[in-house]
């Protein structure tokens, strides 16, 4: 086969675009630091890098959801522990006033005490996070609780704004939601449908008095206060309650009356006791103020339960995000010192092609002057 000279020319200048290629492609590797310029360079790992890079994202989401909620937890749980200490306090306040060695005066000025405690646990109420208010359900911009005050300006009631019994969400995984938030509901208001277990009511009395109690509530199940005052107010009931059954069912109605409160009404209600130099009504405010500091320690538990699931979702998302970015660095970083080597190699290749080029047109313009 006869190779003209222009064949020759033309096979030089086309590996002399190749060799160029890969120079420029050897240049843009090392000053992107990364293999994956354009989809031509490996299909494959390009898809694998966007998928990773698109899970990577939601993770990150993820993970700023958990700082935000752990965040709010936190707080929630360092104020309802300063509520139960605050009724620590002022439970051991009630028992001084309960005591009848005190006078009036000394009453009075333990009410004074218990007003500041009622003033600071509605200032509790108001906790803010980042601007939000963490105990207005998901009104969080406006303050959950309003005081009604007498001409004194002494704290007769305190009203919900709205509706704080809202919940706030926030998404930590695929397909996992977690609550963020602890409801003023559930800690500044009455306790809803409060409801004591059959059994529990049964194994006070004798056997008779299970038949009895059985007869009137169901065998098994959880009964109201409603339900037992209902009982106790039925004059026509046949049989008639007899002693043993009656005291019971008395008791448990106090007890259920007891965890019918919220911290604004125990305090309300102890502090006018005093100011009343009433040491027996002192006296029956004790057990709403265990009830109540019991219920917000409860609280504070399920709290912990959450934070603490948060972290570990926390840690999981960490390892991940690690596992991710390392297989993400095997298809996307390049190889500093081989592409260098390359790159070196290459631009011999081209220096010589270029010198090559002098044998395959050898002749200039001036040749044919």
């Amino acid at each position: 086969m006869r190779v003209t000279t222009r064949m020759a020319v033309g096979t030089l200048v086309s590996n002399l675009d190749r060799s160029y290629e890969r120079i420029t492609r050897f240049q843009a590797q090392l000053s992107s630091g990364t293999r994956l310029n354009s989809l031509s360079d490996d299909p494959a790992a390009v898809e694998r890098s966007l998928a990773l890079r698109s899970e990577l994202r939601n993770i990150e989401q993820f993970q700023k959801n958990l700082s935000d909620g752990a965040g709010w937890l936190e707080l929630s749980e360092a104020t309802l522990g300063e509520l139960e200490t605050l009724f620590v306090e002022v439970r051991g306040l009630a028992v001084q006033g309960a005591t009848s060695t005190y006078n009036a005066s000394q009453r009075n000025a333990i009410a004074d005490q218990v007003d500041q405690f009622l003033e600071h646990s509605l200032s509790l109420s108001e906790t803010r996070y980042r601007g939000r208010y963490v105990f207005s359900g998901t009104q969080t911009g406006d303050v959950p609780y309003l005081p009604q005050r007498d001409a004194s300006g002494q704290i007769v009631e305190v009203v919900a704004r709205g509706d704080a019994s809202g919940s706030i969400e926030r998404e930590v995984s695929d397909g996992i939601v977690m609550q963020v938030n602890i409801p003023g509901r559930d800690i500044f208001e009455n306790p809803r449908d409060i409801r004591l277990p059959i059994n529990a009511l049964a194994e006070q009395v004798g056997e008779v008095g299970q038949e009895r109690i059985v007869e009137l509530f169901g065998e098994a199940g959880q009964i109201r206060a409603e339900d037992v005052r209902d009982v106790l107010d039925d004059a026509e009931l046949d049989p008639p309650l007899t002693a043993d059954v009656r005291q019971v069912l008395e008791r448990s109605v106090e007890n259920l009356e007891a965890r019918e409160t919220n911290p604004f009404s125990a305090l309300i209600e102890l502090r006018d006791a005093l100011r009343a130099n009433d040491p027996e009504e002192v006296r029956d405010t004790l057990d709403k103020l265990s009830n109540v500091r019991e219920h917000i320690s409860s609280m504070r538990g399920q709290i912990g339960a959450r934070v603490n699931r948060m972290q570990t979702t926390q840690n999981v998302l960490d390892r991940v995000t690690v596992e991710m970015t390392s297989v993400l660095s095997e298809d996307e970083d390049v190889d500093l010192s081989a592409t260098i080597v390359n790159l070196t190699q290459e631009q011999d290749v081209f220096q010589a092609a270029l010198a090559s080029g002098n044998t395959i047109i050898p002749q200039s313009l001036m040749d044919f002057i």
